[in-house]
């Protein structure tokens, strides 16, 4: 028997789209609505993925056997249940609602110097609630001095998402995992017809910490909230 690629290559295809949402993901982290949107696309393209499978080998006598059980084992999975409830859900009623955290404070180059928590909302960017923060330090000279930067500090925003179901997993890490768990029955089709595993390291990901993390201008800080010009 050849490779099975030509039967399965819709599959394939919806699932390296997948891997390309995630890193559009990763581009949006602090842009509430180009983040959504990508998630949303996600999800839908891990949804067809199940039935792109059936339609490929359906008319293979090993269906039943051996094909049918990898499908039955993508849609019985918890995490991809969920996920497709959520699909069905935006179709039908509308916006994913999505579930925002938030810290602020100050970094040394990568190290953290002081943060506190610090509400962002799920339909605010990271840039509007850095905004918010200048103005409460502006407004309290307590929380400027406790967690405003220094000559030796830049001001940051952390923030993570997550969403309804799942809030023990920020999302990024969610939508990898998901894509993983494709990718092992995917592989396992390939492999049975004497193909290589399929790569599923993700290595192309960016750092996690970085991406929560969005650091801004020491300089624009002193100026627009010290009122002190830069290199003074």
């Amino acid at each position: 028997m050849g490779c099975p690629h030509s039967k399965i290559e819709s599959a394939l295809d919806r699932w390296t789209e997948c891997h390309w949402h995630i890193h559009q993901m990763e581009n949006n982290y602090h842009l509430p609505d180009p983040f959504r949107y990508s998630l949303n696309s996600f999800i839908r393209s891990v949804k067809e993925i199940p039935q792109l499978l059936q339609m490929g080998l359906q008319n293979s006598p090993d269906y039943q056997g051996t094909y049918k059980p990898f499908v039955d084992s993508i849609r019985s999975n918890p995490l991809f249940s969920k996920l497709s409830m959520r699909r069905d859900f935006i179709v039908h009623q509308g916006m994913l609602n999505v579930l925002s955290t938030g810290h602020i404070g100050c970094v040394e180059g990568k190290k953290v110097k002081i943060s506190f928590r610090f509400p962002v909302s799920p339909l605010e960017s990271s840039d509007d609630a850095y905004e918010r923060f200048k103005q409460l330090c502006r407004s309290d000279s307590t929380i400027r001095s406790m967690v405003g930067p220094d000559c030796d500090s830049s001001p940051c925003v952390w923030r993570e998402w997550k969403i309804e179901d799942f809030t023990d997993m920020e999302l990024l890490e969610l939508t990898i995992t998901a894509w993983r768990l494709i990718g092992e029955v995917i592989s396992k089709i390939v492999v049975l017809h004497g193909g290589e595993n399929l790569d599923l390291t993700f290595s192309c990901g960016h750092d996690p910490a970085s991406i929560k993390r969005k650091v801004f201008s020491q300089a624009d800080f002193f100026l627009s909230v010290d009122g002190i010009p830069p290199n003074t």
